[in-house]
Order: structure tokens, then sequence, then C-alpha cells
């Protein structure tokens, strides 16, 4: 198989500066599989990209995602079936499964990814998973408080388990009672902006 040496520029730290924040890059040198880097062309050139961002946001994907996902026990489902799934269980079946699963996931996937419990973490991961589980889309509103928007077409039903996976967090992870609007399509969460004790995970 053939394969070629690349460079590739990678964000490292963020660190701050008199000017703000910015992100460092490195240059590492990788050797890939030819195939590989015409996919990488190919593919940045249909999105208008340079290859360097495609292959930046594929790294980012890893380190936010794709290397926890086994970890968690992830498994990727076509839309259709989950909606199909989603149909088929009650409304207060999913109300309570989504009670029970919000406090445990969001503060198992804040300890794995970053060693830490905080509010912040808890925006960060709800990011990730609509950036990458593809299970909503995100608006995020701040002002006085929080607002978060999640909207999708998987109907009414996950609708109410997303409703009650993330009160429970917010109440059981953080203590804080959140106000929620539910329709068929989106959930509506705002919340205040609270200092939390972020304890660290284990090493």
């Amino acid at each position: 198989m053939r394969s070629r040496i690349v460079g590739v520029g990678v964000p490292g730290a963020t660190v701050a500066t008199k000017k703000g924040n910015r992100t460092e890059h490195e240059n590492p040198t990788f050797r890939l599989d030819t195939s590989i880097i015409d996919a990488i062309r190919r593919d940045s050139a249909d999105e208008g990209l340079s290859a360097n961002s495609l292959a930046n946001r594929q790294l980012e994907r890893y380190t936010e995602w794709d290397r926890l996902e086994s970890k968690f026990g992830f498994m990727t489902l076509r839309d259709r079936m989950f909606r199909d799934m989603l149909a088929r269980v009650s409304p207060a079946d999913l109300a309570a499964l989504g009670r029970e699963q919000g406090p445990v996931e969001a503060t198992e996937y804040m300890l794995l990814r970053w060693k830490a419990i905080s509010l912040a973490n808890f925006v960060r991961f709800v990011k990730n998973y609509a950036k990458f589980a593809t299970q909503f889309e995100l608006q995020h509103h701040v002002a006085d408080g929080h607002e978060l928007v999640f909207v999708h077409s998987l109907g009414e039903n996950w609708s109410v388990y997303l409703e009650a996976f993330m009160l429970a967090a917010l109440e059981g992870v953080f203590g804080i009672h959140a106000e929620s609007e539910r329709t068929d399509e989106s959930v509506v969460l705002t919340f205040p902006d609270v200092n939390v004790p972020a304890p660290k995970g284990p090493e």
C-alpha cells in the first residue's frame, strides 16, 4: 500500500496573551495512506475547505467524541429507526429513563473528557452532543443566565426524553432547578449562571 508523508497543522493549547486568547498550533508530520490523502483533498475541495481545516475538524471529532465512544458504549442508529423505537415507548417511561440517565451520563462524560465537573463543562458536554452525536441542534444564549434551545426532528417522545434528561442532569449534578418549555420538535431550558463547585475527577 502506498503512503505519503504530509504535514498537518494541529491546534495546541489555548494561552492567554495581552491581546486576549489565541490558539497555538503545531505542525507535526504524519505518514498517511495515499487513499486517505486523496479522500481528504477531494472532500475538502467539495466542501470548499482547505485540507488542513478538514483534518483539524476530524481530529477535533476524535478528541471530543470518537475516542470516548467505546468507553461509553455508544452505538450508531439510523434516525428513522430511532424515531420508530421512540414511538413504541410510552412518554412516561421515556421521561423516567431521561431522569435516570441525565445525571449519570453528564457526570461520566465531564469526568472522562475534562476530569472536572463544572457548569461550564456541562454546557460544553451539551454542545459536543449537538455537534457530534447529531441528536439535536443547539442554540446557546447567555444574558442574565443561560438559555439552551434544542431543536430536532425526532418527534414528541424525543422532546419528552430530552427535557427530562437535561432537567435531571442540572438538578442532580448542580442543584439547579431550570425552567423548561417543550414542543414536538424543541426543548428550551433557562437557568441561572451560578458558581458551582468543580471537584476534580480521578486522574
